[in-house]
């Protein structure tokens, strides 16, 4: 058997078989390192130790979850997707290296829920590559949900169940400048596209997502307190909240998020009426002016 030397590559005889060879040789290692890398990249310890240490809480309820058994790329990655779709997927991802190698990546991670909102990115493929979408009511009976119809309608799962992998609620947070996410599954999150004044795309109604029977007043209403007081400050803490998550609502919609989706909903003004606080405070006013007469 004949030696490799480079000095083949200067024979005019022996340089069409060298370079041929050569380019074989240089495929098979860049296959092998191709390989390699997207094995490494989809695995629980790449995600969880050297690359992913920005996403430390992120993991952390994931550990929590009842998705604990199943693989990151399950979900993160295109499901179904060709090794090139796969392929540039990755690539992608490399985008997030710099952030992480200089701690420069932004918190809170995700802070809007862009990724649970990307119908592209995070759309329905995934979930039921395991779960069924024909689901009508909820385990409990207290919600109608009919999936099918709401996938129709472009609504896909994680634009609802945003928390179900991750939910960081359930976990003390250990990144500095880090907070829980919004849990679009409460009832205020449904208001995204339910309304009663009928301005956005779907019905508000009680009885479209209740069944009979369903005690529609909240838990909050009925506690010692509530009124005079108690209401009064829920509603103050409630149009807080509301101010914040209109103003990050504008950074959704510059992403691509639909406005009817991204614009946040005033908690109070979806089962109450603006009429309704007039109803009462005018009246406690009149009386005011009667008592100080």
């Amino acid at each position: 058997m004949s030696r490799f030397s480079l000095s083949g590559f200067r024979d005019p005889a022996k340089r069409p078989r060298y370079l041929v060879w050569s380019a074989v040789a240089v495929m098979c290692l860049g296959l092998f390192v191709a390989l390699g890398g997207i094995i490494g990249t989809s695995t629980y310890w790449f995600c969880h130790t050297p690359c992913h240490k920005v996403q430390a809480d992120t993991l952390a309820a994931y550990d929590a979850s009842t998705h604990a058994n199943i693989p990151c790329v399950a979900c993160h990655e295109p499901a179904n997707g060709t090794p090139v779709q796969v392929l540039l997927a990755k690539a992608s991802s490399m985008a997030e290296i710099p952030p992480t190698a200089t701690n420069t990546f932004e918190l809170p991670i995700n802070k809007l829920s862009a990724l649970a909102l990307n119908e592209h990115e995070m759309g329905s493929k995934q979930c039921i590559q395991c779960h069924t979408k024909n689901r009508d009511i909820t385990p409990n009976g207290d919600v109608i949900i009919n999936h099918e119809v709401h996938e129709k309608e472009g609504v896909t799962c994680t634009m609802c169940h945003n928390r179900i992998a991750h939910n960081d609620a359930v976990i003390e947070l250990a990144l500095e400048g880090n907070r829980p996410h919004e849990n679009f599954m409460e009832m205020d999150a449904c208001f995204r596209c339910h309304d009663l004044a009928g301005k956005r795309r779907a019905s508000g109604k009680c009885k479209v997502c209740h069944p009979k029977g369903f005690e529609l007043v909240p838990k909050t209403h009925a506690k010692k307190g509530w009124l005079p007081g108690g209401h009064a400050e829920a509603a103050t803490e409630s149009l807080t909240e509301y101010g914040v998550a209109k103003a990050e609502a504008e950074e959704l919609i510059a992403e691509g998020v639909s406005e009817e989706v991204a614009v946040p909903v005033e908690h109070c003004s979806t089962c109450h009426k603006k009429k309704f606080c007039s109803d009462c405070h005018e009246k406690l006013a009149k009386a005011l002016e009667v008592s100080q007469k």
